[in-house]
């Protein structure tokens, strides 16, 4: 391809939800190169042939997001095709069309927040990371939406992150994971921490209403009670202070959370009338919560939808598809310092795999691809254990 060549082509399609005509952008075969893969797939140093269109990730051009009522999809070939989808248009389309609309026409609503602050040309990343998050809350309107396709919108939000921050790599993997257990800790122990008082309380309740009832006649019994409301008193009193920090812990974790995000994000580049980018997300964020700050939390948010696919075989067949899911959750389990689920679902993914190498000798291509993906997952694996075991530092 000539470097003065223009890498797209375009294609027009009518909104389904407003009808309003959309000219689209699509990128031609070859207009740019890849230098490889992460281990999640996250294409790493893409390289347009024409360098005046470098600025662009290839990922701005992966979901279609209507001009005027905000509509956002996948755009494939599926939905280019929406015309002649008779199942689509029959049991679907009505009810997405008054489910979107009717979030559209909220005044201050996440559904025009978002879409008024997409601008291609001047904010490529944001802009991308905008349209997945459109296409995110679209997909949750539908009376069953793809586990699956949130799952991929995620990730591809996680590895937007990654290319603009390089975010998650090596050390801060570790630490986020650290943190992340840090704060479950002090979570879980807010949530035991009250019952345990409560349930004090309860006995410290039943000492003074009914010992007599039991104990009476019992030699030193008045004794004994007083020793027993010494120790519950002795336990409240150390309780409260124990839930008042552990109340105050838990709100002090969330503000390092959100200024460690704020540091590692697009902090010092403005956004419309934001300071950052980051700071818009944290507004978006207070009006829906699936908004991720973060390649970590929009990797976490990724997982968990993935899984849900897994479990439930949500578009996931027997085979390449299901090695490659499992694949997918263990290696986002790890990068987001979940070990323990990484290394359950590496050793499931290791088990099929090898079925699927003994049991299709011969579909060649099939054998070929198991036995590169089963190669990477037994690294991850052992990188896994040596970070969850505390090897490496």
């Amino acid at each position: 391809m000539a470097k003065t060549e223009d890498p797209f082509f375009y294609s027009q399609l009518e909104c389904p939800v407003c009808k309003t005509l959309n000219e689209y952008t699509n990128i031609k075969m070859g207009s740019y190169i890849e230098s490889g893969r992460d281990t999640d797939f996250c294409p790493v140093g893409y390289v347009w042939h024409n360098p005046a269109f470098q600025k662009y990730n290839p990922l701005l051009f992966f979901m279609a997001t209507c001009r005027k009522c905000f509509y956002t999809h996948e755009l494939n070939n599926a939905y280019k095709n929406w015309q002649k989808d008779s199942t689509f248009k029959m049991y679907r389309l009505k009810n997405l069309q008054e489910k979107h609309l009717g979030e559209y026409m909220k005044e201050g609503g996440i559904l025009k927040f978002l879409g008024n602050h997409i601008d291609q040309n001047k904010y490529p990343f944001e802009s991308a990371v905008i349209k997945f998050l459109i296409g995110v809350f679209d997909e949750q309107l539908l009376e069953h939406p793809s586990k699956l396709d949130l799952g991929r919108y995620f990730l591809r939000i996680g590895w937007l992150f990654r290319v603009e921050n390089d975010l998650i790599d090596g050390e801060s993997s570790i630490i986020s994971g650290f943190f992340l257990k840090l704060k479950g800790a002090v979570k879980t122990a807010n949530q035991i921490l009250p019952d345990y008082d409560d349930k004090i309380k309860n006995l410290k309740s039943h000492i003074e209403h009914d010992y007599a009832l039991v104990f009476n006649g019992v030699s030193q019994a008045d004794d004994y009670k007083r020793q027993i409301q010494q120790a519950i008193n002795e336990v409240s009193s150390s309780l409260e202070p124990l839930i008042n920090a552990g109340e105050k812990l838990e709100q002090i974790f969330s503000k390092v959370e959100r200024a460690l995000a704020g540091v590692n994000e697009v902090k010092n580049k403005t956004f419309f009338e934001f300071s950052s980018f980051y700071d818009f997300l944290y507004k978006a964020k207070e009006l829906w919560d699936e908004v991720p700050l973060s390649e970590r939390e929009a990797l976490m948010k990724a997982t968990e939808y993935y899984r849900e696919a897994y479990e439930a075989s949500d578009k996931i067949g027997q085979g390449i598809g299901q090695i490659q899911a499992a694949y997918l959750i263990a290696e986002l389990s790890r990068r987001t310092g979940n070990h323990e689920d990484a290394d359950r679902y590496f050793n499931q993914m290791i088990r099929f795999s090898r079925d699927i190498i003994h049991t299709q000798k011969g579909d060649k291509s099939t054998i070929k691809f198991t036995k590169g993906l089963l190669e990477m997952a037994m690294e991850q694996a052992r990188l896994n254990r040596r970070v969850s075991e505390g090897a490496v530092r």
